[in-house]
């Protein structure tokens, strides 16, 4: 199975360091800066999942997550949400626009592999799982 992930991040530090550290652990990762981008990298390639910032400037990412579900081909890809911003209504923003899992920044490559370990081999989070209750 394929194990290219696409991360969309508009921090540039921070996504190459997403990009250096999942390639260690064995991923091939696709790097975008906004939402706009990740829409013409995905064009190209498509990836078995999406790491997304939620927070993007240009499109965010509850509107680019919504437009990927509803798109017959990009519907397929899982989307783990990612923000700063912490809170039980944040995780249901980001599930409800279409985000199959999502955790909270600051995360360490452990926590983040266990997750999307979890979207790629098909076992979905319950929403109270996802949720650390």
């Amino acid at each position: 199975m394929s194990k290219k992930i696409l991360i969309v991040e508009d921090s540039g530090d921070l996504r190459e360091l997403l990009g250096s550290g999942l390639e260690s652990l064995g991923w091939d990762p696709i790097l975008a800066e906004s939402g706009r981008e990740s829409l013409a990298k995905l064009a190209h390639d498509t990836p078995r999942v999406i790491l997304m910032d939620m927070g993007l400037g240009d499109m965010n990412g509850f509107d680019l997550a919504t437009v990927l579900k509803r798109h017959p081909v990009y519907k397929r890809i899982a989307i783990l949400g990612t923000t700063a911003f912490p809170g039980c209504l944040v995780r249901q923003h980001c599930l409800a626009a279409g985000c199959d899992d999502f955790i909270s920044k600051p995360f360490g490559f452990v926590a983040l592999q266990r997750r999307l370990t979890q979207l790629v081999y098909g076992e979905r989070l319950s929403t109270t799982a996802a949720a650390g209750l």
